[in-house]
């Protein structure tokens, strides 16, 4: 996940990881945020926070830590 208007980390650093994580078989989906920046009101969306528990639920429920 990454905001198109990011000035620190550039979206083809997101768009490479993707691409690397797919080539060996590693399940990826890469989201581009529009207009979003670093760290801005972008990421406090309803539909961004839905998609960040979503994955969160997927990846850790359930595991023994």
């Amino acid at each position: 996940m990454h905001g198109d208007k990011d000035t620190l980390v550039p979206p083809v650093q997101t768009e490479k990881l993707h691409k690397a994580l797919i080539e060996r078989g590693i399940e990826s989906t890469r989201y581009v945020i529009k207009g979003a920046g670093h760290s801005d009101e972008y990421w406090f969306q309803p539909e961004i926070i839905k998609i960040i528990i979503e994955f969160l639920d997927k990846k850790l429920k359930n595991k023994n830590f």
